[in-house]
Parts: C-alpha cells; structure tokens; sequence
C-alpha cells in the first residue's frame, strides 16, 4: 500500500511539473474602428504551449466577437557540423591526432559531432477566428526572442472588417 501511495504522488508531482511548464499573459492594445479617430483598449491573452513555439490566444472586441485562435513563433533549425579532420595537421610537434595535441580529448571536448541551432526571428504570427464568422491576423516583433512571447513585444493584427488592433505586451 505504501508503495502504491508513493507512486501516486511521484506521478502527481511530475503532472504538476509538466503543467507548470505553459505560462498565461496579457497583451494590452488598443482597437482602431474605421473612420474613427479615438481608441478604445482591449485585452489579448496567451497561453504557450508546454513543449514548442506556439500556443493560443484569444481576444474580444467591444463588439462582443470573441476571437480564438492559434500563434506561432517563427523559428528555423541549422545544421552546425562540427566534424573535423582525424588528425591536427603538422605541428611543431610532429604529427598527431586531435586528442594528442593542443585541441582538447576528441571524445570527451565534442569534435567529433554534428550540432544543431535554433534560429529566432523574433516574429510571431497569428490568426484568430471570431464567433460571428470574422477573422483576425496578428503579426508581433518579439523583445526577446529567445524567451518567446512572455518575453514581451509589439505588433499589430487586422480583423476582416477593417479593425486594426496595436498591442504592446
């Protein structure tokens, strides 16, 4: 029984921790109506996904229209092969293999492994799908790209009837 009780909490305290990995936040901005001059705020908000670089997010303009939809942060991978030769070269020591001479272990200092690199681009896009039939885009510059968008930014989205939308979280 004490076995079995200790399992359950290990699995609860590893749910606990996945669960933790999403973080919420708000995106204030503020909606531009066509053929008006004033502003009216609004809120957005985000949810991040646990593991990648998207998540939701959702807004509601002073209409009522709830908007819901999915964003991405645009990243790419590159290849950064760190293959070297088998041996040094020719040096004042004589030849030698890279473990032997001033490049560190072969095996232990990884001169023998391809790597690969996250590229940020510290975009992020957005399309959002209202409940009365009316879409909005969103594209954001991220302030830290690395951190994603809890990192914070600027941007701006458009609805289909010609809202547009400034936000800076």
């Amino acid at each position: 029984m004490k076995r079995r009780i200790g399992g359950l909490v290990a699995s609860l305290a590893i749910a606990a921790a996945a669960a933790g990995c999403a973080s919420t936040g708000i995106i204030n901005a503020r909606l531009h109506l066509p053929g008006q001059s004033t502003t009216t705020p609004i809120q957005m908000e985000y949810q991040t996904e646990r593991f990648g670089p998207g998540g939701t997010m959702t807004a509601t303009l002073p209409s009522g229209e709830a908007f819901e939809g999915r964003y991405l942060q645009i990243t790419s991978a590159s290849s950064g092969d760190t293959l070297g030769t088998p041996w040094g070269g020719w040096g004042p020591w004589g030849p030698y293999w890279t473990d032997w001479g001033p490049y560190g272990t072969a095996w232990v200092g990884g001169a023998d492994y391809a790597s690969f690199v996250q590229n940020y681009s510290g975009k992020l896009v957005a399309t959002l799908f209202g409940n009365r039939g009316d879409t909005m885009r969103c594209r954001f510059r991220l302030a830290d790209p690395v951190e994603g968008i809890t990192g914070g930014g600027v941007g701006e989205c458009q609805t289909s009837t010609g809202d547009k939308i400034e936000a800076q979280f």
